[in-house]
């Protein structure tokens, strides 16, 4: 091809070539052609159309230039050829996305058709050509036109696939299904990967896992002569007949005062309250509420943090047993401490003492009658041996006992219990809960201590006796009353956190085990003896 010298001033620009790729500065080209000249000619059409060549031409008239080096290249100037000379163009996402556009506008749809030569129409061949091979066959062209022609605000999934090596498939089940599950249930996955929270895979599995809880469980969940749970406010709980005087403990997490965002679907939440004075008596409100469900030998456990505005401690725990002391008929009656091995904060930029303690306020209703159990925990350096019957006979007619052992979940029970040193401090690690993320990746935005309910179920109620937690959450609570068993009845607003909830409880169930429950009972309870019959403790 034969190079020409020619003027500026002759050229003429095509606006849409001009504009199909984005701005970039143009200081290395200026400095370069001051310092070498222009070392690469542009492409111009026989009617002097600048098809390529742009920013070398604005380089040059900046630093002084008449005239410009070119190619002429025949026939009519098309965007094609635009394309096929930016080859090897230092592109952005967003003209990488216009090239990919122009080459799918390029080879309209012709069912049937051929092309002038006769030969077969064959579109996607075609579009794959133009593309670099990237993609193949028509049925991945075709999900590919399909996310061009109906993609999300800011074109989130083409820039995806183009950007970050989103699969095709991925991006085409989204917007074909997973989407419409998504906006239809209200679950705001969508908006996350919008936001850019999420990417596109791990939506399609989260909106997975809670269609599949969704469909799996109701507004209620029972488990009969175990559990029941409902996904309500726990005010109703009051209103059900069936659980008036019948609740023997409460253990419970309430939400932290200006901390999180719990996605229960009221427009202004519980522990969003504008002063801490105002959350301190709608706690105590809901808790009077709840008073009805109570037995009068009944425990009530409040698990609370603390809540930090610059650095500075703002005495939540303190004001919430003073509201409850002051507005309900519960009377305090001593405040443990949950100690936290690794405890995590709360993500402010000031500087403050880490603080590795929550408050377990401890309310009664009736002093005389309030039901509790005084605990053994193991001496530092010994191990409890539980022995059943007899594993071999020697020779000699002696007899080596036969060990039992405690299963896996109740392993976890007796290394918590292990910990312990005195009653008024509950010692255990805080961490991701293992079993929460098996059945939702979203998890919990403040799970409980798997272990945390252990040591105050053991100390306040009995087997059999009816355990509720009021803002159950994911049911830690619920889960660890069936395995050490006792009954459960819990509440919870979010449909999200009430469908973990549903699933943990049937863990708690299926993870029963009469025997090794049996050995914790002779760890805690070393003067108390099971009567077979009624399957109840009685003094030794």
């Amino acid at each position: 091809m034969k190079v020409l010298t020619v003027k500026i001033q002759d050229l003429k620009e095509i606006t849409e070539f001009r504009d199909f790729y984005s701005q970039q500065p143009l200081d290395q080209l200026v400095e370069s052609y001051k310092n070498d000249g222009q070392q690469n000619p542009i492409h111009i059409s026989p009617d002097m159309e600048i098809i390529n060549g742009y920013r070398l031409v604005d380089a040059i008239k900046i630093a002084g230039g008449t005239t410009v080096d070119a190619i002429i290249i025949e026939g009519k100037p098309t965007m094609r050829k635009r394309i096929v000379l930016n080859q090897y163009r230092e592109k952005t996402t967003d003209d990488h996305l216009r090239e990919v556009r122009e080459v799918f506008n390029m080879f309209p749809k012709r069912q049937g058709q051929k092309k002038p030569d006769g030969e077969k129409y064959d579109r996607d061949e075609m579009i794959s050509n133009s593309l670099g091979n990237r993609w193949k066959g028509d049925v991945i062209i075709n999900k590919v036109e399909h996310i061009l022609n109906n993609d999300l605000d800011g074109d989130i999934l083409s820039k995806g696939i183009l950007e970050k090596n989103w699969k095709v498939d991925t991006c085409f089940d989204f917007l074909k299904s997973k989407m419409t599950i998504d906006q239809e249930n209200g679950y705001g996955f969508t908006q996350q990967l919008i936001d850019g929270t999420y990417s596109v895979a791990e939506v399609n599995r989260f909106i997975d896992q809670r269609y599949a809880l969704d469909k799996k469980h109701s507004h209620t969940f029972v488990i009969p002569q175990k559990a029941n749970f409902y996904n309500m406010d726990c005010v109703d709980l009051a209103g059900l007949t069936e659980y008036l005087k019948k609740v023997d403990l409460i253990i419970t997490s309430i939400p932290y005062w200006a901390l999180r965002n719990y996605k229960n679907g009221q427009n202004r939440q519980l522990g969003q309250e504008a002063t801490k004075e105002e959350f301190a008596h709608n706690i105590a409100d809901i808790f009077n509420k709840l008073i009805p469900t109570l037995k009068d030998s009944a425990n009530v456990i409040i698990n609370i943090g603390e809540t930090y505005k610059d650095g500075l401690a703002q005495g939540i725990p303190f004001l919430i047993k003073e509201y409850i002391s002051k507005e309900t008929p519960l009377i305090h009656k001593d405040t443990l401490i949950w100690s936290k091995k690794n405890a995590r904060p709360q993500g402010e930029k000031v500087k403050r003492t880490l603080n590795s303690i929550e408050y377990l306020l401890l309310f009664i209703v009736d002093p005389k009658k309030s039901k509790y159990n005084q605990l053994t925990f193991p001496v530092e350096g010994k191990k409890i041996k539980i022995t059943r019957g007899v594993k071999d006979v020697s020779n000699k007619g002696d007899r080596s006992p036969k060990r039992k052992s405690v299963t896996k979940n109740y392993g976890k029970l007796t290394s918590h219990l292990d910990e312990q040193q005195i009653e008024n401090i509950i010692i255990t690690s805080v961490g991701k809960n293992h079993d929460i993320f098996k059945i939702s990746e979203i998890g919990h935005p403040a799970p409980m201590s798997a272990m945390l309910p252990v040591t105050l179920t053991l100390m306040l109620s009995d087997e059999a006796d009816l355990v509720c937690d009021p803002f159950a959450g994911s049911n830690i609570v619920g889960k660890c009353a069936l395995e050490l068993n006792r009954q459960s009845v819990s509440t919870e607003l979010s449909k999200e956190y009430f469908d973990i909830g549903c699933e943990m409880l049937t863990k708690g169930a299926e993870n029963f085990d009469r025997d090794s429950l049996d050995i914790i009972n002779e760890m805690v309870y070393p003067d108390l003896h099971r009567d077979q019959d009624t399957n109840t403790r009685i003094a030794a």
